[in-house]
């Protein structure tokens, strides 16, 4: 799984020349945000690491070899720590234990929460929009504010989620996320193009946290 560590200086500065590349061709306010995670799922490593402790009790309970308590007991206790330090050290195992549902509400949520706190909205055309990866949940959110949404054509829009949803399962998740953006900057160029003088309203290295 890619970590939020894999996005380097280096790689930063490519993702700006994209965002520049899209607010230079059209009136559009690009801003993409990398997070580690859009939800604490603590809970579920927990009784992840639970199951794990009944289970293993269980086997020394019924297995027809005996064993003293003590080697039950603290058997038991280290495998429910070495599966809760799993999660920790494979994050993407959450995928298998949270429902889908609940981690897509999460990273949808932290989006909106995050468009809000860095007053996106408040562009002069309303153009400004937001690209939002969450690594853990593996999801992608593209959220626009109404300016883009409706000179944009329903099916460009569809299009554009399709591409930077398609960058989180590519081989190299960071070149292909800077092709998608390649690509969207031609699309905004078409629909909202830069009619006067063209104001940087939001920065480039905008990063909120929350």
């Amino acid at each position: 799984m890619i970590k939020i560590s894999d996005f380097d200086q280096s790689f930063k500065t490519k993702l700006y020349d994209g965002v520049k590349n899209i607010e230079s061709n059209s009136v559009a306010e690009a801003v993409v945000m990398i997070k580690h995670r859009s939800g604490h799922y603590f809970v579920y490593s927990l009784a992840a690491a639970g199951i794990m402790f009944a289970l293993s009790m269980a086997y020394f309970m019924l297995s027809p070899i005996e064993y003293d308590p003590y080697t039950m007991f603290v058997t038991s206790i280290v495998l429910a720590l070495l599966v809760g330090l799993a999660f920790k050290v494979f994050p993407g195992l959450y995928r298998i234990v949270v429902p889908r549902n609940i981690r897509e509400k999460n990273v949808e949520i932290y989006a909106r929460a995050l468009f809000q706190k860095a007053q996106m909205y408040k562009t002069i055309d309303h153009t400004a929009f937001l690209v939002y990866y969450s690594l853990v949940e593996h999801r992608v959110v593209f959220l626009a504010d109404y300016g883009v949404m409706l000179n944009t054509p329903k099916e460009e829009i569809t299009a554009i989620e399709g591409m930077l949803n398609a960058a989180l399962d590519a081989k190299d998740p960071k070149a292909a996320l800077l092709d998608a953006l390649a690509k969207i900057a031609p699309i905004m160029a078409k629909y909202l193009p830069i009619t006067g003088e063209d104001i940087n309203e939001l920065p480039d290295d905008l990063d909120i946290e929350l």
